[in-house]
């Protein structure tokens, strides 16, 4: 496996973003979105881009209570995230699709603060 695709494996990155992720979503404008929650990210496969890299898999989506349902899910990483400073993000972009249960992400490293 590539240096760039151990992304895949790092797991302290899948769960800080399921939490900011829901929180996303929480305290979306749309307020129809606010219903919804991540129960967990798997990373399946992962493709180069010339921004950095698309990572695909399933998303454990929670609407309302207890509900849940699987969705597929691409998550679009910067470079310089690939190989390191994967401690610092926060999401740009996020769009759910309920119809096509998708969900896209775009992440960006944010500098951290001393």
């Amino acid at each position: 496996m590539s240096d760039r695709h151990q992304i895949l494996d790092d797991q302290e990155f899948w769960t800080r973003l399921e939490y900011d992720a829901s929180h996303w979503l929480e305290s979306s404008d749309d307020k129809t979105l606010r219903r919804f929650w991540i129960d967990g990210f798997l990373p399946e496969s992962i493709t180069d881009t010339i921004r950095g890299a698309d990572v695909e898999g399933t998303a454990w989506v929670g609407i309302g209570g207890r509900e849940q349902w699987p969705y597929r899910f691409v998550v679009s990483v910067p470079q310089k995230m690939l190989h390191r400073g994967r401690q610092t993000f926060a999401i740009e972009q996020l769009s759910l699709s309920e119809a096509e249960q998708t969900l896209q992400i775009e992440v960006v490293s944010e500098k951290q603060v001393a």
